[in-house]
């Protein structure tokens, strides 16, 4: 029997003239996190949604190259198919019913039930549900995960975080499930609460489940994943164990850029600035803002002077000006017009 849990082989994938896969190759490992990587556009998404049969592939003729799942050929047609076999997806939208409870939620279409007399006569879809049961298999499910959260509290009055680890909790109630795709799953948490998620997927790697983790928060990447496969414009760039890499380097694989290359751009202004004049000085900024995360920033910005502030998706670009503004938990120091501002309070900005 393979070790490899999942292996894609020359996986190619057009929508028209539009080649968005380009014959992919990688393997996952049984209890593997693996994390997937790439800019808005690299062909994630569509990966994805190969590997769980979304019917958006389907629908568009299919895929061309072989996927090979728990040691058979596997193509998928659609999310059943993919479920029934051990696959789960985490979506970046949650798909929880407010009005429900916790239980019912991570339960919901594989809830425990009991005979009636009824149900003998007529068959299984007359039975009750045992909601002791449903509630002992919540429970279960969320003690593997570390988190203790009330079965019996309804999820709309639940914070975010929350509901991330009921939809976790939800896949990994399934029978028999192998393998877990997580789209973005930090994206919208705080730093605590996705520090929380990360121990949480850690442990589910522990059972043997194995992991596909996408995110553009690659400090997240680094810190849980065991190798990292790395797309741009369709095609795998870099596959690498992760070790001794860094934040740099994945950045610049993804947007295709050498280690040691670096821009050449010269701009030149008639504005004759005064490197005395500081307008604003931040000193070891950090913004908990969910997705925007920053941490020690630094700068300084002349008066009438224009300063860019660039980055990839999720690397804290737009937690600076939030912080900034009190918007989201702030620390650090900034000094605007020789005065100190109180960060955390907006009215006072």
């Amino acid at each position: 029997m393979t070790e490899n849990l999942l292996e894609v082989k020359n996986v190619s994938k057009s929508f028209g003239e539009n080649q968005v896969l380009k014959n992919v190759n990688f393997t996952l490992k049984k209890g593997e996190i693996l994390g997937l990587v790439g800019e808005n556009g690299a062909g994630k998404s569509t990966l994805m949604n190969i590997i769980f049969g979304m019917e958006v592939i389907s629908n568009t003729g299919g895929f061309n190259g072989e996927l090979y799942f728990d040691g058979e050929q596997k193509a998928f047609k659609n999310p059943i198919e993919a479920l029934k076999a051990g696959v789960g997806m985490v979506h970046q939208e949650f798909n929880l019913i407010p009005g429900f409870t916790v239980a019912e939620n991570i339960t919901l279409d594989m809830e425990k039930t009991t005979k009636t007399p009824i149900s003998a006569v007529f068959g299984k879809k007359l039975e009750t549900i045992d909601k002791k049961e449903n509630i002992k298999t919540a429970v279960d499910s969320l003690n593997k995960l570390g988190i203790e959260i009330s079965p019996e509290e309804y999820v709309r009055e639940m914070p975010v975080g929350h509901k991330q680890f009921i939809e976790i909790a939800r896949e990994i109630t399934r029978e028999d499930v192998k393998l877990i795709i997580m789209d973005e799953p930090t994206a919208v948490l705080t730093e605590s609460e996705a520090n929380s998620l990360m121990e949480s997927l850690q442990r589910l790697a522990g059972l043997g489940i194995s992991i596909i983790f996408i995110s553009h928060r690659l400090r997240e990447v680094l810190t849980i994943c065991d190798k990292v496969v790395v797309l741009r414009d369709g095609v795998v760039v870099e596959d690498r164990v992760n070790e001794n890499l860094s934040i740099e380097q994945i950045a610049n694989w993804m947007v295709g850029r050498g280690e040691n290359e670096k821009l050449n751009l010269a701009y030149k202004t008639d504005k004759n600035l005064n490197d005395n004049d500081i307008v604003m000085d931040v000193k070891h900024l950090w913004v908990d803002m969910p997705g925007e995360a920053c941490y020690d920033v630094n700068f300084s910005v002349r008066r009438g002077e224009i300063l860019g502030i660039a980055g990839l998706a999720g690397q804290g670009k737009l937690g600076i000006p939030n912080g900034i503004l009190g918007t989201y938990p702030v620390g650090g120091e900034v000094v605007f017009n020789g005065e100190k501002l109180e960060l955390g309070k907006t009215a006072s900005i």
